[in-house]
């Protein structure tokens, strides 16, 4: 049997779109795992939260706090990028090239949210004392990949 016209043209349309809304939620699906399972947003800080000891605490949610308002600004880009994404894959046909870009947007917010919560991180780090520091990584490393650091 050979797709061929309109037939074909949906049958094509069809797998594209069904073909990434599986990459998507298999990204998902692997983001979640390779990041400490469900997300489970302790506070500001997600799963991060669940390492630092609880004298660090304090100091983390200070400045998590600090950092909210930019914070909510990439959730907000992210959150319009994805409703682009949505936007282009509802479309019959799809256009390719809008959907690549769209995508293409969605990960560049994703991974600015990244970047700043990587530059957070350093500030808290900054600011913990070496103790604290190393006890936060032991549980992050045990946590993540059931490794703990030798002792200095």
């Amino acid at each position: 049997m050979t797709l061929t016209g309109r037939t074909g043209t949906v049958a094509i349309v069809a797998l594209v779109v069904s073909l990434c809304v599986n990459l998507l939620l298999a990204g998902f699906m692997v983001g979640s795992r390779w990041h400490d399972g469900p997300r489970h947003h302790r506070f500001f800080g997600g799963p991060m939260m669940g390492s630092v000891p609880e004298e660090a605490r304090p100091l983390m949610r200070e400045v998590f706090k600090f950092h909210k308002a930019e914070f909510d600004g990439h959730r907000a880009a992210i959150e319009q990028a994805r409703m682009k994404v949505a936007d282009v894959l509802k479309k019959d046909p799809i256009d390719q090239a809008q959907l690549n870009q769209a995508l293409d947007e969605l990960m560049r917010q994703t991974q600015s949210l990244h970047q700043f919560g990587h530059q957070v991180l350093v500030e808290v780090a900054q600011k913990l004392p070496p103790d604290l520091r190393r006890e936060m990584a032991d549980r992050w490393a045990k946590d993540r990949f059931r490794k703990v650091s030798p002792p200095d």
